[in-house]
């Protein structure tokens, strides 16, 4: 018989990657990538939000995003002396230059505004995408139930690629929340829908129930 920590292994090893590829990203970001290039990202975003939802979505999709971002920001001491002394923050930034500190803590700002834009504006999508999921697993689930009556039977492979490709679509878009590059609104429906046709697909090929 075989172990059945063996099929965990995989998907705990895969976790561990992202995880590790998601810290290293933000500590690029933090570390290497400049202020003004996080704020040019963001007014490009903006811009590209007020053409593909109108004015006025774009409007509270920003006003949103200004909301979420200033709760952390607050959190954040106010400039490099007040980080603490005798700590070891203050141990670790010791030598340090505190105008590089204080430049890489308002990329931190700039990084944490970005990313909670770019949540609003998937709370945007939201209704649309609910709709999308729901159409997506009644077809899956009537596909299923249409195979259970015929001798078409499911696909194990169609299946383990459509729930590795929605593990890949997933972990994309969670990256894409970092990633300090012009991001267009219309790429997260797209996603969306290639999202929706692997769960479709996944659950039209799930084992018939005789």
């Amino acid at each position: 018989m075989p172990d059945p920590g063996e099929a965990r292994r995989p998907v705990g090893a895969g976790g561990l990657v992202f995880v590790l590829v998601l810290l290293a990203m933000v500590i690029l970001i933090l570390l290497w990538v400049p202020t003004a290039w996080l704020e040019r990202v963001a007014t490009v975003e903006r811009a590209w939000a007020r053409q593909a939802l109108g004015a006025r979505s774009a409007a509270a999709v920003v006003e949103l995003a200004q909301r979420w971002s200033a709760a952390p920001l607050d959190v954040l001491p106010r400039g490099p002396e007040k980080l603490g002394t005798g700590s070891a923050v203050a141990a670790l930034t010791d030598g340090l230059s505190p105008a590089w500190l204080a430049d890489r803590k308002k990329a931190a700002a700039r990084l944490v505004e970005l990313v909670c834009l770019r949540v609003a504006l998937l709370t945007a999508w939201g209704p649309a995408l609910g709709l999308l999921l729901i159409v997506g697993v009644l077809d899956g689930h009537w596909r299923w139930r249409i195979r259970q009556l015929g001798f078409d039977y499911p696909s194990p492979v169609a299946r383990q690629v459509s729930q590795a490709g929605l593990a890949l679509v997933m972990s994309g878009l969670l990256l894409a929340l970092l990633l300090p590059l012009p991001l267009h609104p219309c790429e997260i429906p797209l996603l969306a829908l290639i999202a929706v046709r692997l769960i479709g697909t996944g659950i039209t090929h799930l084992p018939k129930q005789l």
